[in-house]
């Protein structure tokens, strides 16, 4: 069976084939991950990327040029997805978490200026009264994930949730748990 060019898909695409999307999918993830990962060099960090390549290639699709090669043009999607990624990251006041990384959901958002002034004893006296006033549909997974070791896919299958359910309601509960942690340090 022949293999169909990229080029070929890519116009299937167009013409609203989402099992040529797959086939395109298929083809690249490991060379978006690995890219994404080299960049990031972290696992969970990679899989996102990884995801929102795929996503921006499929809503730029209209603007693929046949002429061109797909790879080059998706693996600039993928590196400018990483890029972003990390703007986001050195901005952020929160460190970010690798999977291998063993450490509880305290030291995954210490705040440096909290251990100048309190300690991290009182970090993680905030940090735990943080997370207790966190809605529980925020809070488990962010206690699954940090506490407990679960990756996404874990928790997904335990909460009975999608893959991306959980990834957003991570970046929720991140986001909501920095914003309130700052205040309850500076308070």
């Amino acid at each position: 069976m022949r293999r169909p060019a990229d080029e070929e898909l890519m116009r299937a695409v167009q013409d609203g084939d989402v099992d040529a999307f797959e086939v395109i999918v298929e083809r690249y993830k490991l060379v978006v991950f690995n890219l994404a990962f080299s960049m990031l060099r972290s696992r969970e960090d990679a899989e996102d990327a990884a995801q929102d390549t795929f996503l921006k290639l499929y809503r730029a699709v209209a603007s693929y040029d046949p002429s061109r090669l797909l790879e080059p043009w998706l693996l600039r999607i993928a590196g400018n997805t990483c890029r972003d990624r990390l703007r986001r990251r050195a901005a952020a006041a929160l460190p970010m978490v690798r999977d291998d990384e063993a450490e509880d959901l305290s030291q995954a958002i210490e705040d440096p200026r909290a251990e100048a002034v309190f300690g991290k004893q009182a970090t993680e006296q905030a940090v735990r009264f943080v997370v207790e006033q966190l809605s529980e549909r925020l809070r488990t997974p962010l206690l699954l994930k940090y506490v407990n070791g679960l990756t996404n896919a874990q928790i997904a299958a335990a909460l009975g949730i999608s893959l991306s359910n959980v990834k957003v309601r991570l970046a929720r509960g991140k986001d909501l748990l920095q914003r309130q942690l700052e205040r309850v340090l500076e308070s």
